[in-house]
């Protein structure tokens, strides 16, 4: 009976009101437009503006703050260039600019696509946008035009996918979790998603299309896969070691 008791006293209800359910209205539709639309506006006036700038001056300057004989003495170069190392077993290539664009997603995700810009000189040194496509190769550069597979490519659209989206959005986090280790924790398995789909695409992707992988690239990728895993499996089962714990002290009270 005093079980039955306490297991009544510990149940709870979860009680939410659903608001009443009407047609849609043009003119909602239309205000709502029109402010997601001035939004993104002043997004892209502000920070993506700002960020492209600060892009274009670290590439044009090196560290003394003369202007660099070619990018790759760059800041923006020397910054990206470890970072790059991180990315050849999922696109295949030793790129500092596609480590850069990477990074700048961080602040927000059309960050990308404008840094590529920017490194690139115009997105026609990267895609041939008179066929549409992008050029097949070894990640050579050929005639100025960095020659990317497309398995390559879609693996980096989904390694920026699943990655932290933006400083916008790791603060709600924060401000939800309120927790710096959940925050942490949580920044760490988006990026090992990412990583994992994309290093999974590029392989798989490569091998289906008859395209040679790097070994060593795909060996390192892999045991960076593994490893992120066993650590996200480490912390799962040593939270819920923690919350049966805590459950057992709360069920004796």
């Amino acid at each position: 009976m005093i079980t039955v008791k306490r297991a009544m006293a510990r149940k709870s209800f979860f009680i939410i009101e659903l608001p009443e359910y009407k047609a849609p209205s043009v003119w909602g539709a239309f205000k709502s437009m029109c402010s997601r639309g001035w939004a993104y506006i002043v997004k892209a006036a502000t920070i993506i503006l700002l960020c492209n700038m600060a892009v274009q001056i670290m590439q044009t300057f090196t560290w003394s703050f003369t202007v660099a004989e070619s990018a790759d003495e760059s800041i923006l170069a020397s910054i990206a260039s470890p970072f790059a190392y991180l990315l050849v077993p999922i696109v295949g290539v030793l790129s500092w600019q596609l480590a850069a664009a990477a990074i700048t997603g961080f602040i927000a995700k059309e960050n990308v696509v404008g840094t590529l810009a920017v490194c690139f000189v115009g997105l026609d040194n990267l895609i041939d946008t008179e066929e549409l496509a992008l050029l097949e190769g070894a990640g050579a550069e050929v005639a100025g035009i960095m020659a990317i597979t497309k398995a390559a490519a879609l693996a980096y659209l989904m390694f920026n996918l699943y990655t932290p989206p933006c400083f916008a959005a790791i603060g709600a986090m924060n401000a939800e979790t309120k927790s710096a280790k959940w925050l942490w924790g949580g920044i760490g398995l988006q990026l090992a998603v990412g990583y994992t789909v994309a290093y999974l695409v590029y392989t798989l992707g490569t091998l289906f299309a008859g395209g040679t992988l790097n070994i060593g690239a795909a060996i390192c990728g892999l045991i960076a896969v593994l490893a992120m895993a066993g650590i996200v499996i480490g912390l799962i089962i040593n939270t819920n070691k923690k919350m049966k714990t805590e459950y057992a002290l709360n069920s004796k009270k």
